[in-house]
């Protein structure tokens, strides 16, 4: 009889975990899909069958939580790389395929001279050859000169900085920024060089790099490299090289501010004040010659008669909403925004409009106050919305390639921390797609940074974005301390470059927001008591 009803239990399970699959399968090809799939194989009870049909449906197949969820289930391939990358004594393995898929440089350097060239003998990638190679060389100019100026760089950006500042720092001179200077990827040798603050040397043979053909992001780097340097004609040549060639507003609008710093000159706030765009450097500008801002909107005014059919909870329903967004021309973007004009459906209307008015307009919208009750304080709630602005966009079904979810863009492993705390256990991540439930998870951990960072909100951001380890240790390293330029040289010298300009952008949002929630805050008090 148990035999019996073991075996119907299994059958019951492989049943569900079947009709699961198939429900999955009729989902469109998507990041929600991929989510609904990763949470299909961290169940326990699955065939290699069914792992094998739902790795079928991933849409980013290089996703690693998917890959080390379906490997559980499945010996395959996959689980070779993955094994093969995990290795850590390359000369012990044995195998040709799994060495190259296990080496990095860090492993190898540990190894003797003689180790390498031993390696170098293998049936390995010739670009893994050379780069053996490269580690066993002598640091001097004349030895590095034989290799492409590209293949350099590659391998310097892989060295820690300890490298930097033991064996490039003796050898660094204008000759051999020259000969770097034709590489492609000389940008990320510059951004790398400058934004450490412990090479003297490279610092002043990067005065010297020459502007032509430089795109607006090394000019700037540069720039600011010739003002560390007490540099300030130099200086200016580079940002107005940089903006020569910049691109986008955000990067016009970062080079005249500097060029504000720098000169002192007030039509470069006044190019400011003719920016469409809202940031810190048009925000700055505007409060400079007491000019309010007045692009951008607080409102969706919803028509009330009529109901959402779908919800923004669903994230195949945005999906949707992308999708026809897309295909719609421009001019037709106002009348597409009409029709998300319904309860629920704000973000929608949000995101279309300000694409319909080609980014000139801006929304900050304060679509949740009601389930910030338990937050208290309106800065928190500026805070919170600032930060939510730039995480979803207000929509609540928001997903990110590594599975951030939500609102406020929480991490798994947080969410389940959190849950934890709560006591509670939750049946899905898809239920961090409930506004109530992300907000009040998301302010649990908001709210101990803001005690941990006296509420910053520019520290607050640069931890929720990059965590508070990460934050601690830039600021530790000498950054936001007395000095000409400060605070905007550590702002703009934070190497990560997605939570250096997250936090601009947020601090930005907050600036807005502490205006809508009717308390008074000056960003250039804020600059001013930041170093």
């Amino acid at each position: 009889m148990r035999k019996e009803l073991f075996f119907l239990f299994l059958l019951w399970c492989v049943t569900l975990y079947a009709q699961t699959l198939q429900e999955i399968e009729k989902k469109p090809t998507s990041r929600a899909r991929d989510l609904l799939v990763w949470e299909f194989l961290l169940q326990k009870r699955i065939s290699q069958e069914d792992a094998r049909k739902a790795y079928e449906l991933v849409a980013n197949k290089n996703n690693l939580r998917i890959q080390k969820a379906y490997v559980k289930h499945v010996d395959d391939d996959i689980a070779y790389r993955l094994r093969c990358k995990k290795e850590k004594s390359l000369p012990n393995i044995q195998d040709d395929r799994c060495l190259a898929l296990a080496f990095s440089l860090s492993k190898s350097a540990s190894l003797s001279k003689f180790e390498r060239d031993k390696l170098r003998t293998r049936n390995v990638p010739q670009s893994m050859k050379t780069l053996l190679r490269l580690q066993n060389e002598t640091p001097s100019f004349a030895n590095y000169r034989k290799y492409a100026p590209q293949t350099l760089i590659t391998f310097f950006m892989q060295q820690p900085l300890s490298f930097w500042q033991k064996k490039l720092e003796p050898i660094m001179n204008e000759e051999f920024i020259s000969f770097l200077q034709n590489a492609p990827n000389f940008k990320s040798f510059v951004s790398f060089g400058v934004t450490s603050y412990s090479l003297p040397k490279l610092h002043k043979a990067l005065l010297h790099a020459k502007q032509e053909g430089i795109a607006s992001s090394t000019a700037f780097y540069l720039a600011l490299n010739a003002l560390r340097l007490d540099q300030k004609s130099k200086a200016k040549s580079f940002l107005q090289s940089s903006y020569k060639h910049a691109q986008s507003t955000l990067q016009k609008d970062k080079i005249d501010f500097w060029l504000y710093l720098v000169t002192k000159k007030r039509s470069y706030l006044q190019n400011l004040l003719l920016s469409m765009d809202i940031n810190i450097y048009t925000l700055y500008a505007h409060e400079k010659l007491h000019v309010d801002v007045e692009n951008y909107f607080t409102e969706i005014l919803s028509d009330q008669s009529k109901k959402a059919t779908t919800k923004l909870q669903d994230p195949f329903v945005w999906l949707e909403i992308l999708q026809k967004v897309k295909q719609t021309p421009q001019k037709e973007l106002f009348s597409l925004a009409k029709s998300y004009r319904q309860k629920g459906m704000e973000p929608a209307a949000r995101y279309i409009l300000e694409r319909a008015y080609n980014f000139t307009m801006h929304g900050y919208l304060r679509l949740y106050d009601e389930y910030m009750n338990e937050i208290g304080a309106k800065k928190h709630k500026a805070m919170m919305n600032a930060l939510m602005r730039r995480e979803s966009g207000y929509v609540p079904s928001a997903l990110s390639r590594s599975f951030a979810l939500g609102l406020m863009q929480l991490m798994p492993f947080l969410v389940d921390h959190l849950a934890q705390k709560n006591g509670t256990k939750l049946k899905s991540y898809t239920q961090m797609f409930e506004p109530r439930r992300n907000i009040l998870y998301a302010w649990q951990h908001l709210r101990w940074l803001e005690k941990s960072l006296h509420e910053n909100p520019l520290f607050i951001a640069y931890a929720y974005n990059g965590g508070y380890g990460f934050f601690t240790r830039y600021k530790k390293s000498g950054r936001f301390a007395q000095g000409d330029y400060e605070p905007f040289l550590s702002m703009e010298m934070m190497r990560n470059s997605e939570t250096r300009e997250y936090g601009k952008y947020v601090l930005a949002n907050f600036v807005i927001y502490k205006k809508l929630y009717n308390e008074p805050f000056s960003l250039i008090e804020f600059f001013q008591k930041l170093r």
